[in-house]
């Protein structure tokens, strides 16, 4: 089980894979990946040319497409995985290594595995903000339900942080990405499991998103890579705390509506900011995470954080039916909700999905966008 993590970064850190996979005991390995990105690895390492590559899951990945991966992974008489793409790649092959030391997709969720659970992992993320590079946990889908996958054996063994993958990386993706890391910084610092490690973390994914995520779309190299490392941060960050309720209720979004993961996580987290505004045992918290993000009143990060989903033209979704609502509402993790700061009812839940798809009226748009603006100066 592995208790640190290898980490190489810089461009064109791609080609220290034999290394680290000889670390990491890594002699046949079998890689999750698919497009450019695993063309990308095998071009720059011929040396993974004839090792079996699993590309068949789908973007939200569903627990069943681990199965044939893990049959391949067997007859290939692999000894290791590694993952290159974002954080579907690096989920579906924590679900390949969750199967591999379970033996079966029940005992995957339940957590009951087979010790040593030895398989090493190496990730390379191809997205900068999923952090799945530094956690345990997976997320996976068993038809329209959620699951998660969690064990401390799960978190790659090794990661390589090589912004030269990013470069190809379509808008919308870039964007979804930076917002998860983001979501997950601000969750993180708000977490009742929040320690100073995690803070620690938290503060460099919140603030390298911010100080970054202009440049980084313009094109900034220097910027793409400090970008990789606030996903990374993120990822530390939760890897302690775990997420709360932007997270719980980002799933049916993306399920339901189609939103990358990030953009839906984004959707309702100014929205619950809001609402703990007048929450007195958290006010002190939320007024320090906002001088830490350089606003002195924390009643100006949400504004921040719409002004940022308007710059991006990340687009809001329209309010949906009573019936979808209520779905929604109820399909929400409880067990993620018992992390967030507050507590959160159904109604609240219910409440701030509708408050997140209300549009805000012009000139509460362009305040917004005005805050964003002078912000980057």
């Amino acid at each position: 089980m592995n208790s640190y993590q290898i980490v190489r970064r810089g461009r064109g850190s791609i080609t220290r894979v034999p290394e680290i996979a000889e670390k990491l005991g890594i002699t046949r390995p079998l890689i999750v990946g698919s497009g450019h990105l695993t063309g990308w690895l095998l071009k720059k390492n011929p040396m993974l040319l004839t090792a079996p590559v699993f590309s068949e899951y789908h973007p939200n990945p569903e627990l069943q497409d681990a199965v044939p991966a893990v049959e391949m992974f067997r007859k290939g008489l692999c000894n290791g995985i590694i993952s290159i793409g974002g954080g579907s790649a690096m989920d579906t092959a924590k679900a390949v290594k969750a199967i591999l030391h379970s033996g079966s997709t029940e005992d995957a969720i339940a957590g009951h595995y087979h010790e040593p659970v030895d398989t090493p992992h190496l990730a390379i993320p191809g997205t900068a903000g999923t952090g799945a590079e530094a956690t345990q946990n997976a997320v996976v889908y068993l038809g329209d339900r959620k699951a998660s996958l969690s064990h401390p054996a799960l978190r790659p063994d090794g990661v390589i942080l090589d912004a030269d993958l990013l470069d190809t990386l379509p808008e919308y993706h870039k964007k979804s990405a930076a917002l998860d890391a983001l979501s997950q910084g601000i969750e993180s610092w708000w977490s009742r499991s929040a320690t100073e490690e995690s803070r620690v973390h938290a503060y460099l994914a919140v603030l390298g998103v911010l100080d970054n995520l202009k440049a980084y779309l313009a094109g900034d190299p220097h910027a793409a890579e400090e970008m990789l490392d606030a996903g990374f941060q993120s990822g530390k960050a939760i890897q302690i705390t775990r997420t709360t309720a932007a997270h719980a209720m980002s799933y049916q979004l993306t399920k339901q509506m189609g939103l990358a993961h990030g953009h839906a996580c984004m959707v309702t987290l100014p929205v619950l900011w809001e609402k703990m505004l007048d929450t007195e045992n958290v006010k002190e918290m939320l007024s320090d995470l906002a001088m830490k993000m350089r606003l002195s009143n924390p009643q100006m990060v949400p504004k921040l954080l719409r002004g940022i989903m308007y710059d991006l033209e990340m687009k809001i979704p329209e309010m949906p039916g009573e019936e979808m609502l209520n779905r929604m509402t109820l399909a929400v993790d409880p067990d993620r909700l018992g992390n967030h700061p507050t507590g959160m009812t159904a109604d609240d839940i219910r409440n701030v999905y509708r408050r997140a798809f209300m549009p805000l009226c012009a000139a509460e748009k362009q305040a917004c966008i005005d805050i964003w603006e002078y912000y980057c100066k």
